[in-house]
C-alpha cells in the first residue's frame, strides 16, 4: 500500500459529509486526539454570509467596500476573527489545532478554502441506505427527502473534493468501523499529526470530560465504534425501497464502491490499496461515470444563499398556542417518570428515548 503525500497545510480541519454519514462520529474521534479540538457544529459560515451581505437589506452587499475595505482585506479580517473564536476553544482544551463539522458547510467549501488557505478537508461517506435510514429514523424524513439529501450533498462533496484535490481526502464510514486503526493512522499521517491511541478510545475520552452525553444528531459520546451499525439500515430500507433508490441515485452508489443489495460490498476507490482516497483520485473517477455529471454544481439550498430582499422575503408563521393544562400534565408525567426511566437497562433507555422523540415530532405536527 502506498500512502498519500501529506496535506499541503496544517490549518483548520473541516469535516464534510451529508447528515447521517458519520460526521459526528468522525468529529468525536479526531477531537479525542491530543492536538486537535473540534467542537460541536457551529454553522459559522452562515454568519460569514451575513457578514458579507447584510441579510434583507437592499444595499447590504457592499457595505464594507463603502468603508474602504477590499474583498481580500475584509476576508482577511473575518479569517482572523473566526480563527480567534475557535482558538479560544482550542486553548481551553490544551490543544493546538482546531476543526469544524457542520453538514451544510458542504455548500461553503469555496469560501472556507479562501478564508483559510492552509485548511484541509476530510470527507466521509456512508452507504446510501445507511445514511438515509439514519435520517429517516432520527428526523422522521420520508424516503424521498432522505434520498434527495444524500444525493445533493454527496454530489457537491465529490465535486468540491475534485476542485481541491490536494487538500481533500475521502474515507468511508464502514471502513472507519471495520479498520479503525489502519484508517486513522493514514489519516493522521496525512494531517501531519502524530499517532495517538486516544482516537481509538474516543468513547472513553469524551465520556471522561463530563460534558453532554448526547450531542448533535442524537449521538451519544460514550458509544464505542460498533460494526453492527454497518448493515442496520436493511431494517428500514426494504427491497421495494432499494429498487426506488437505485432508480433515483443511478450509479452514484457504485461510484462510491457500494452495492444497493449487499452492505458488505466495499469496492476499492483507488489502486493503492489505501483506505483514504484523494480528491485527485476522485476526479479521475469522474470520467468513467460521466452520466452522473459530478463536475456540475447542483442547486444551492435556499438557506445557503445570500439573502437579497429581491429574492427572499420574511413571512411570519402562525402557530396554535399550547394548551396550558395539557402541557402541564405532560410535564408532570415527564417529571414523575424520570426516576423510573433512569433505572431501566441502557438498551431499554435508548429505545424509550427514541419513542419519546418520535412522539414529540408527532405532537408538534398535530399542533401545526
Amino acid at each position: 500500500m502506498s500512502t498519500l503525500e501529506p496535506a499541503p497545510g496544517k490549518g483548520p480541519i473541516f469535516i464534510l459529509g451529508a447528515m447521517g454519514s458519520g460526521t459526528t462520529l468522525l468529529r468525536l474521534v479526531l477531537d479525542s486526539h491530543d492536538n486537535v479540538a473540534i467542537p460541536p457544529e457551529t454553522g459559522f459560515m452562515r454568519a460569514y454570509k451575513a457578514h458579507r451581505f447584510v441579510p434583507f437589506k437592499w444595499t447590504g452587499r457592499n457595505w464594507a467596500k463603502r468603508l474602504g475595505w477590499s474583498e481580500e482585506e475584509f476576508d482577511a479580517e473575518l479569517s482572523r476573527l473566526y480563527d480567534r473564536l475557535f482558538m479560544r476553544y482550542v486553548e481551553a482544551h490544551g490543544k493546538q489545532r482546531w476543526g469544524e463539522k457542520t453538514p451544510f458547510h458542504i455548500w461553503h467549501v469555496d469560501a472556507m478554502a479562501r478564508l483559510f488557505p492552509d485548511s484541509v478537508f476530510v470527507a466521509i461517506v456512508r452507504h446510501p441506505g445507511g445514511s438515509m435510514a439514519s435520517n429517516m429514523n432520527r428526523w422522521r424524513f420520508g424516503l424521498t427527502r432522505a434520498a434527495s439529501h444524500f444525493d445533493r450533498y454527496t454530489r457537491e462533496m465529490l465535486r468540491q473534493a475534485a476542485r481541491f484535490p490536494d487538500r481533500t481526502v475521502l474515507l468511508r464510514y464502514e471502513e472507519l468501523l471495520l479498520q479503525p486503526e489502519p484508517l486513522l493512522r493514514e489519516l493522521l499521517d496525512w494531517l501531519g499529526e502524530p499517532w495517538s491511541e486516544r482516537v481509538l478510545e474516543h468513547h472513553v475520552v469524551q465520556a471522561d470530560r463530563g460534558g453532554k452525553e448526547v450531542v448533535e444528531g442524537h449521538n451519544r459520546v460514550s458509544d464505542p465504534l460498533d460494526v453492527t451499525r454497518i448493515d442496520r439500515w436493511k431494517r428500514t430500507i426494504d427491497a421495494t425501497m432499494r429498487e426506488a433508490l437505485e432508480r433515483r441515485l443511478g450509479r452514484l452508489p457504485e461510484f462510491l464502491g457500494y452495492s444497493m443489495q449487499d452492505p458488505a460490498v466495499l469496492d476499492p476507490l483507488n489502486d493503492r490499496g489505501s483506505l483514504l482516497t484523494s480528491g485527485r483520485e476522485i476526479k479521475r473517477r469522474f470520467k468513467a461515470y460521466g452520466e452522473l455529471g459530478l463536475n456540475v454544481r447542483g442547486p444551492v439550498p435556499w438557506y445557503e444563499q445570500l439573502y437579497h430582499p429581491r429574492d427572499f422575503t420574511l413571512q411570519a408563521v402562525e402557530t396554535l398556542p399550547r394548551e396550558r393544562d395539557g402541557g402541564g400534565r405532560r410535564n408532570l408525567v415527564r417529571r414523575l417518570g424520570r426516576p423510573v426511566v433512569r433505572a431501566l437497562p441502557e438498551p431499554v433507555r435508548r429505545r424509550f428515548g427514541g419513542l419519546q422523540r418520535q412522539m414529540a415530532v408527532e405532537d408538534r405536527a398535530r399542533r401545526l
